[in-house]
């Protein structure tokens, strides 16, 4: 694309992204912007693009922390244990793709011509990392007020829905994912004991074909299986583009 042109697709697309949380872009952050919704493909096909990678891992742990703040403010009835499996649900990579899917952020995101071909406004990790990315862009342009905001309006019935959520039938799903991927089911160990605040826990190992895919802890041996299970699920080795 010419200059020209490459300059309207940008400012199409920062349109999109302020209807989306309802705010003008400050011309100060123009840039962080730009980044969040920059695929590698476009940017290694136009070297003044900075793709958006870095931004997705600030985009985690915002995205992390203001859903740990909700939870713990309005769901004071639940332990440690079960808040961390609540907030692994609401930000695995199923459910960020699934909420860029709704958002339409597919259409937002600059492509390579290559990936474009391939599907790439479609693929579940390049979904949840862009809308990673947009996070960190509402947090560096707006202040964590108002990203927090923006997280809970999008993320709305989620949150409301949280105490009724199942978090706990990860062994299933690994199983189910494995045996349709791999045609194979999990081996699962118990590997140690640790105190933690003096209360005593499992630490439960499960591996794919003899390799190590996830760890988990828990209060009792099913607990750290579960909590393996959960973390297997969001390993490279499993899930799925």
């Amino acid at each position: 694309m010419k200059a020209s042109e490459i300059q309207r697709t940008v400012d199409e697309k920062l349109k999109k992204l302020e209807a989306l949380f309802g705010k003008k872009i400050p011309q100060r952050h123009r840039k962080a912007f730009i980044t969040a919704i920059t695929h590698s493909s476009f940017s290694g096909e136009y070297k003044n693009f900075s793709s958006n990678e870095k931004l997705e891992f600030l985009g985690d742990s915002v995205l992390s922390l203001a859903i740990t703040h909700y939870l713990i403010t309005h769901y004071k009835e639940f332990q440690e244990g079960d808040l961390s499996k609540k907030r692994a649900y609401i930000v695995s990579e199923k459910s960020l793709a699934e909420k860029a899917l709704e958002l339409n952020i597919g259409e937002i995101i600059l492509f390579g011509k290559g990936e474009i071909k391939t599907g790439g406004r479609c693929k579940k990790a390049v979904l949840a990392d862009t809308f990673e990315s947009i996070i960190a862009a509402v947090f560096i342009g707006f202040g964590i007020n108002e990203v927090e905001r923006f997280i809970q309006r999008v993320f709305k019935q989620e949150l409301l829905d949280v105490g009724e959520m199942e978090t706990s039938d990860y062994k299933s799903r690994l199983q189910e994912a494995l045996q349709k991927k791999f045609h194979v089911v999990p081996e699962y160990e118990i590997v140690g004991e640790e105190a933690v605040n003096g209360v005593k826990m499992f630490v439960s190992r499960v591996k794919l074909k003899g390799s190590k895919i996830g760890v988990g802890k828990g209060r009792t041996k099913k607990e750290a299986e579960e909590s393996a299970a959960m973390e297997a699920l969001e390993s490279e080795a499993v899930r799925e583009d």
